[in-house]
């Protein structure tokens, strides 16, 4: 989390988090894509921007979903 602002990563995952039936969750491969276009880094590996989106998500109550590929939709939205 130490190469991403706080403000960001709680920005992305309020904006990607979903409301289910079984709960807020949020995918990953959304998520990472979000912080890139949202802070324009695009130099940061995947998995070092999904560690501290995954952290803060974890800590806002939602179930986290480590998808494989960026802008996959897996989840359909309503």
């Amino acid at each position: 989390m130490d190469s991403f602002e706080l403000i960001d990563l709680l920005c992305v995952v309020d904006a990607c988090a979903s409301d289910r039936a079984a709960g807020r969750f949020i995918s990953m491969s959304k998520a990472v894509e979000e912080l890139r276009v949202l802070t324009g880094d695009f130099v940061s590996s995947d998995e070092a921007a999904a560690n501290a989106l995954s952290q803060v998500a974890l800590e806002r109550g939602c179930a986290v979903l480590f998808d494989e590929q960026p802008g996959a939709d897996i989840v359909p939205e309503f």
